[in-house]
């Protein structure tokens, strides 16, 4: 993995064979994140599991071989239960894009990460009755 990071934000390469959830714990440690956004990531990933959510349960699916990781987005929260909270699109070899919630990730080749650390903000999640969904909570 290298990183560097200018003010609020901080760059990732995540080198193959990295897993991308504890590299991100990893490094959001390393500058001192407790709270912040995955604002993008490209690359490759491989051994991930993908998940949908049906308004009860998610529905998770495998996959082993090498996928085009077009884009990554998500929460960081160090400090609660769920710490990093992802959504990823891929693409197949075949050129098909799909996505969903990114439970587990192997980096295959390189993946490049951009993060935002907020200094004031703070972020958790907290399960709304109503929906079913741990849905983000923000406090100032």
């Amino acid at each position: 993995m290298i990183h560097n990071s200018e003010g609020e934000f901080v760059i990732v390469k995540l080198e193959d064979g990295e897993d991308v959830h504890s590299s991100l714990i990893e490094v959001s440690n390393k500058y001192g994140i407790r709270n912040g956004w995955v604002l993008g990531g490209v690359g490759i990933l491989r051994e991930f599991t993908l998940g949908y959510f049906t308004g009860k349960e998610y529905v998770k699916k495998y996959y082993e071989k090498p996928h085009e990781l077009l884009s990554l987005s998500g929460s960081i929260t160090i400090g609660a239960e769920v710490p990093i909270h992802l959504h990823c699109s891929v693409s197949s070899d075949q050129f098909e894009a799909f996505g969903g919630h990114l439970f587990k990730g192997t980096v295959n080749v390189l993946n490049e990460i951009l993060i935002k650390k907020f200094s004031t903000i703070q972020l958790g999640r907290r399960l709304n009755p109503k929906t079913g969904y741990f849905e983000l909570d923000i406090r100032a």
